[in-house]
């Protein structure tokens, strides 16, 4: 026995058709702060939404300030409309290891042998104000 299923799907009005080998994605990358003191760390969260099954993320690149303290990824299907929505996020903790300016990305992704960017971060790394310092015979009070 031989089961054949045939589907069709009917755009709502006003919806982009669907164009056989147009790749459907795009790639985003945000921050959770873009200005960050030396001993902290920020999060960076890479998402690509669309037909990603069959994309390809190119091997990231942080400047050598950074160092990955932890990652995961999380992925999300919805329907809307009729329509898949599917969504994969890449999660990046960070810790800056000296101060200055550095940018993260941009970071690329390939789908059907098109290149998707990102936009470029521009993240801020400065020195923590400390407290002044005191002698050994010395208080501080607040």
């Amino acid at each position: 026995m031989v089961w054949t299923i045939q589907a069709s799907a009917i755009a709502p009005a006003g919806a982009e058709p669907f164009t056989p080998g147009k790749p459907k994605l795009h790639i985003s990358a945000q921050v959770d702060q873009t200005a960050v003191d030396l001993g902290s760390e920020l999060t960076l969260t890479i998402t690509i939404e669309g037909d990603f099954a069959k994309a390809e993320l190119r091997p990231l690149q942080f400047p050598k300030a950074f160092q990955v303290t932890a990652q995961s990824q999380a992925s999300n299907i919805s329907f809307q409309l009729g329509n898949v929505k599917r969504s994969l996020s890449l999660v990046y903790v960070l810790a800056p290891q000296e101060a200055g300016t550095f940018q993260l990305g941009p970071f690329e992704a390939v789908h059907r042998g098109k290149s998707f960017f990102t936009d470029p971060l521009e993240i801020l790394v400065t020195k923590p104000i400390l407290p002044p310092k005191l002698e050994e015979h010395e208080r501080f009070l607040l």
